[in-house]
């Protein structure tokens, strides 16, 4: 136990009648909890102090007591250290009294009569494993909604760090945000079979629990509740045919219906989300559709989309893009492509040997431009691929001018080797 607690205890043996009596009549004492409230003491040792005031708990209770709890932190010492040290001993004193008082202040809900009289029907050690019990449970909750497997560390640890905490300020903050994450789990799992995605699948992709639950109710929302969404295809889809539609119908009723009861609060939180944050998106006939489904495609549970699905996807998105690029996507095609831009003549993904050499003089004449090329990457290219196309086209060009503008280079031999390893060159028939 603490000093202070330990102090106290012997205040309690040796002087109980000068103890300020906590009755009805004294203003301070109007209620248990508010008694537990006022005063910065451990939890068990207001409990205590009542107890024995109101004639609760006996002086042959705090005896036993006294007696219990060397056991106790002894045990606790050399759970988390040695019980040898002094330091880990004086630790356990404030372990064991921060674990009985969460116990008891759980169990009760703070009402000082019902702790007391827990103190007098158990043991000390008995309450001390019943806060080390719910660290326990704590521990074993889930620390975020994620459908994989979560890689927890050990439980000892976790009560090395608690069991050091005074009060439940963080202990009920800690516990509400893991419950949360339970429920959202188990209905994601629930809309998951809705969505005709298994519980195997959804592990083994770590999904994310809310974006799960986001897709779902964002079908019912668009009365499309019996499909399902398989990549970033048909999400692209489904959000351009409701752009075409120009609107959502008002909210239904019915969209909460045949949902367990334990998931319709998340559900409307999340339909309630996507109705103020998504929507809005889906239908600004400002926002080009690729960004739109740039900037929520994560919030949604989509699976990956594999490479022959990117002219497709690359279609729908960026009509631009599409018809300059032809549906390639190839990086020789496409620095080829930024080529032709960055040197001010027409966009091509192939060009010939000929053309080449007739760009490489017009840069030399009239310049290079690399920041044309940037311009059309960042407002054509699909979101995901900008960045990667950035880098490729920076890397060109870091290389570029040594070999483009070389004055030296009369037969353009270095120029055309260089465009040759780098672009889709069409060599001359022989």
């Amino acid at each position: 136990m603490t000093m202070a607690t330990t102090r106290m205890m012997k205040s309690l043996r040796c002087n109980e009648a000068s103890l300020p009596m906590l009755t009805p009549q004294n203003p301070m004492s109007d209620s248990s909890f508010q008694v537990a409230t006022l005063d910065n003491r451990p939890f068990f040792e207001s409990a205590l102090r009542y107890g024995v005031q109101q004639g609760i708990i006996t002086p042959a209770k705090i005896s036993a007591i006294e007696n219990e709890a060397p056991k106790g932190m002894v045990q606790i010492a050399e759970a988390f250290g040695s019980k040898y040290l002094r330091p880990e001993i004086d630790m356990a004193q404030k372990r064991i009294v921060n674990l009985v008082s969460l116990y008891l202040r759980q169990s009760t809900q703070g009402d000082l009569g019902l702790a007391a009289k827990m103190i007098s029907d158990n043991t000390f050690l008995t309450l001390s494993r019943g806060g080390s019990g719910l660290l326990k449970a704590l521990f074993s909750l889930p620390e975020y909604a994620l459908l994989g497997r979560e890689e927890k560390g050990r439980v000892e640890d976790f009560l090395d760090i608690w069991s050091r905490k005074e009060g439940d300020t963080d202990y009920l903050k800690v516990l509400a945000q893991r419950q949360a994450n339970a429920i959202e789990i188990a209905a994601a799992y629930w809309f998951g079979e809705q969505l005709d995605v298994s519980r195997s699948s959804l592990q083994e992709q770590d999904a994310d629990a809310g974006s799960v639950i986001r897709t779902a109710m964002l079908l019912r929302i668009l009365g499309k509740s019996d499909e399902t969404l398989v990549n970033q295809v048909e999400f692209a889809k489904l959000v351009d045919a409701v752009r075409k539609k120009g609107k959502v119908t008002k909210r239904s009723k019915n969209t909460l219906d045949a949902i367990p009861a334990d998931y319709q609060a998340i559900a409307e939180r999340i339909a309630q989300e996507i109705h103020a944050h998504d929507l809005p998106k889906i239908l600004n006939p400002d926002l080009p559709l690729d960004t739109v489904v740039f900037e929520l495609k994560d919030r949604y549970f989509i699976r990956d989309y594999e490479m022959e699905d990117s002219a497709e996807y690359d279609a729908l998105v960026s009509k631009e893009w599409t018809k300059l690029t032809k549906g390639k996507t190839d990086v020789y095609a496409l620095l080829t492509l930024f080529f032709c831009i960055a040197a001010g003549a027409t966009p091509k993904t192939v060009i010939t040997e000929a053309n080449a050499k007739t760009l490489v003089k017009k840069i030399r004449k009239d310049g290079f431009h690399p920041e044309l090329a940037i311009a059309f990457i960042n407002s054509a290219a699909p979101h995901e691929k900008q960045e990667s196309l950035l880098e490729e086209w920076d890397d060109f060009v870091q290389e570029a001018d040594a070999y483009l503008l070389d004055d030296w280079d009369n037969t353009f031999s270095g120029a055309l080797r260089f465009l040759d390893k780098h672009c889709d060159i069409e060599k001359p028939k022989k």
